[in-house]
């Protein structure tokens, strides 16, 4: 069993059937290294879970591409406003490693969640994890040093620098290539 799968199964206490119903709507997709799953403007029309790999969510500006996020194995992937609200996507998402990725289309998640209630308690919980990440990410920005957001990401993923390049690491902490060496120098060594 995948192992998303597995924890979904371990954490929601979902039947049988309702592990049934999730594994006929899934699709197993392989996404190479800068391969995207997402593109800006294009609509969200699957929701996923990486299954094993890494990728970012960044937003795309003629200057530079300013990453928001990182998603590691177990991870909810996609723009959830794209997903929910079936219009353009204002962010693009693209593997960092090769990817595994157990993606549900739109229609099939909207039955799963009317027709099996276990499902349905795992999308609101889903819907309120996201909602407080992306609200202590946005108080992070605003209210958190540079130093101290490197400090909570090394907290949060202290394999970051092993899997994610620097420059993605840099731009996800608001900061330049070189402040990030030094911290890194201040901080790993």
């Amino acid at each position: 069993m995948k192992r998303v799968l597995f924890n979904i199964q371990r954490i929601f206490h979902t039947t049988d059937d309702e592990m049934n119903a999730i594994e006929s709507v899934m699709q197993i997709r392989m996404l190479e290294k800068n391969e995207f799953l997402l593109k800006e403007n294009e609509i969200c029309n699957t929701i996923g879970f990486i299954e094993q790999g890494s990728m970012r969510l960044f937003y795309e500006s003629p200057d530079k591409d300013i990453c928001n996020n990182f998603f590691f194995e177990n991870s909810l992937v996609g723009s959830l406003a794209s997903f929910l609200s079936q219009t353009p996507s204002i962010v693009t998402i693209a593997a960092i490693e090769k990817c595994e990725v157990l993606l549900f289309e739109y229609n099939n998640v909207v039955r799963l969640t009317r027709e099996y209630p276990a499902l349905k308690a795992l999308a609101a919980i889903i819907m309120q994890e996201q909602l407080l990440m992306a609200e202590k990410r946005e108080a992070s920005l605003l209210k958190d040093s540079p130093e101290k957001r490197f400090k909570k990401l090394l907290e949060e993923h202290p394999k970051i620098f092993k899997r994610i390049p620097l420059h993605y690491v840099a731009s996800y902490l608001g900061i330049t290539p070189e402040t990030l060496s030094r911290y890194r120098a201040k901080f790993l060594f």
